[in-house]
């Protein structure tokens, strides 16, 4: 069987983003595997399965330890053509757009043949035969050809072709040679009537693979929003950690500086260990900071399974972009508007109600009895050669005739009067022929195709359910069906609704939260200088001087967090509005019109 086009894949996923220059470009994942040729599984059928090459672990570990500078855009790109989880998922559309093809399956012709013989030897104890032994030599070959049409009517047609040898002597023909050609058919005419009604069901499993497009669409961007805020925590946790390193130089710089103030005599010796205290908090920080900022790169690396060496783990990656905020302006009422148009979650969501909707269609039809027109035609042949059966029959007048066999005793009076002949001669028979003059054509008579021995039928079948719970349930559970994803698709409006609301409001805070964190940073080095200047002077304390240190490192970690939080809620605001995509030139390619095969269109 050949691969068709538009079933072997639904989505295709399409991505112009900014390549990979410095190192080896990946390979793109192969692409799914299509339907095989029927003949091909044969071999395969006596085989052991072998064991999936996924389940192999290597020994050893192998790791790929150098580290990769990355731009967003390439990490992004790197994620989607390497990360096994989201190749996974890239397949379910294929995976449910094969249920398309299952539901047109049903108006598929199917073809069927018997070929075969018998032989059967038995005594026998019919005096009509007038053999003691029975012999029945049966050679057929059959062929049945149905299918279901669009209309609902159901369509069969038989070629019967029958070689039958038996001894018996009442036979006319010894081979005799039967074939036989008819066709039938059941139009409903309530339950499943209708032009295209029979074809619901695949529409209901169109609808069904559209929405799995969707939904493959709206987990993408789900999956692109996991890797923007992988990679600004990445960012983030860089530079909380080099301004733990930053703390820690000035807790040092402090140790110091009392040091030698206090071998001169300006401090006393307390002040050191104050100092060297603080020092070592500072440094208890840096190593935390340091192996959060080591955790958050192994998790960027992991989503985006950069192996160019086939390592079992993958490469590092490390972003090269600062946290420099996007200038962006979020309306609330634009944003909803854009999402409700544009979500993919919507789209599912109303193609799932639609096929809901088609599915309640088709179960309340099976509420109706079944009322059927059936008829069919067929004509048959015969022909044979070989034994003459003989027999005693009765003629209005002498008609012997040597040379056919015919001979007539002497006349007898019926009741009646009326004079008879008991002659004793072959029966009358068919014209005798070939095995080809069993489907000769017209003017060949007891030919198949001459049309001269035929049988038809014609009528009405109806089948009434007393109760019909069967059909009831289905329908009733289809109705509950169609109510729930009425409801859950308000209920996806709601959410959304508030998710933008949410995505806007984050964008604004963080924003705000920007401003006010850069202030307070300006604010909290200018106190850090005067405090210096005045504990230099032995007008402030080293306690006064490492409260104004911390609360300049605490200040420095916000502005870096709000930083990095407001790129990450400028990429949920664009998911939130269903564009996240579009703006990483990310296109998920839609299946479009679904073309029915050859058998579905009739």
């Amino acid at each position: 069987m050949r691969m068709r086009s538009g079933s072997v894949v639904a989505a295709l996923l399409v991505f112009i983003v900014a390549r990979p220059t410095d190192a080896e470009q990946p390979q793109p994942s192969p692409p799914p595997p299509g339907p095989a040729w029927r003949g091909s599984v044969l071999a395969d059928q006596w085989r052991n399965i072998p064991r999936s090459p996924a389940l192999d672990v290597p020994q050893p570990i192998t790791t790929d330890n150098e580290v990769q500078r990355v731009t967003l855009k390439e990490a992004i790109a790197l994620a989607l053509e390497n990360n096994p989880g989201i190749a996974a998922r890239r397949l379910d559309p294929a995976r449910v757009g094969t249920n398309v093809l299952q539901a047109q399956s049903s108006f598929d012709p199917t073809f069927t043949s018997e070929i075969g013989t018998t032989h059967q030897t038995t005594p026998n104890a019919s005096a009509l035969s007038a053999t003691t032994t029975s012999k029945i030599d049966d050679r057929y070959a059959n062929f049945h050809l149905s299918k279901l049409l669009r209309t609902s009517t159901q369509f069969q047609l038989d070629f019967l072709n029958d070689r039958l040898d038996n001894n018996a002597s009442y036979l006319a023909f010894r081979p005799q040679y039967n074939p036989r050609l008819s066709f039938s058919l059941v139009q409903p005419l309530l339950r499943d009537f209708g032009w295209d009604f029979s074809y619901l069901v695949v529409r209901s499993a169109e609808r069904t693979a559209d929405s799995s497009v969707y939904l493959y669409e709206a987990d993408l961007a789900n999956f692109v929003e996991r890797v923007i805020g992988t990679y600004w925590q990445v960012v983030g946790a860089r530079e909380v950690a080099l301004t733990a390193l930053e703390a820690k130089r000035l807790a040092d710089r402090t140790v110091e500086e009392n040091e030698a103030r206090v071998r001169v005599g300006l401090l006393a010796p307390v002040s050191v260990l104050e100092a060297q205290a603080d020092a070592a908090r500072r440094s208890d920080q840096l190593i935390a900071a340091n192996n959060n900022f080591d955790v958050r790169r192994q998790e960027l690396a992991q989503v985006c399974f950069f192996r160019p060496s086939g390592t079992f783990v993958p490469r590092t990656l490390e972003p090269v972009e600062d946290a420099t905020p996007e200038d962006v302006r979020a309306n609330v009422d634009e944003a909803l508007a854009t999402a409700l148009a544009d979500r993919p979650e919507i789209h599912a969501s109303a193609l799932g109600v639609e096929a809901r909707q088609i599915n309640e269609r088709v179960t309340s039809n099976g509420l109706l009895p079944r009322l059927d027109l059936v008829g069919g035609y067929g004509v048959n042949g015969l022909s044979g050669s070989g034994q003459v059966p003989t027999g005693t029959f009765l003629a209005p007048s002498d008609v012997s005739n040597p040379q056919r066999g015919i001979r007539c005793g002497p006349p007898i009076t019926l009741q009646d009067g009326t004079p008879v002949y008991q002659c004793v001669g072959p029966r009358a028979l068919p014209q005798p022929g070939s095995l080809t003059d069993a489907y000769g054509s017209r003017g060949n008579r007891g030919g198949l195709l001459s049309d001269d021995f035929n049988s038809y039928s014609f009528g009405v079948r109806l089948t009434v359910p007393l109760d019909n719970a069967s059909a009831q349930s289905t329908h009733s559970r289809s109705q509950i069906e169609l109510d729930q994803a009425e409801l859950n698709h308000r209920e996806l409006l709601s959410n959304i609704t508030l998710d933008v609301r949410r995505a806007v409001a984050d964008v604004t805070t963080s924003r705000q939260r920007i401003d006010t964190a850069r202030v307070a940073t300006r604010l909290a080095e200018e106190n850090l200088r005067n405090q210096e200047k005045r504990h230099e002077v032995g007008m402030a304390t080293t306690k006064d001087l490492l409260d104004f240190q911390t609360r300049l490192t605490d200040a420095r970690v916000a502005e870096v967090q709000a930083k990095y939080q407001y790129n990450i809620a400028v990429a949920a605001w664009r998911r939130a509005q269903g564009h996240l995509l579009s703006h990483y030139q990310i296109v998920v390619q839609h299946p479009g019109e679904h073309r029915a095969p050859w058998f579905a269109r009739f």
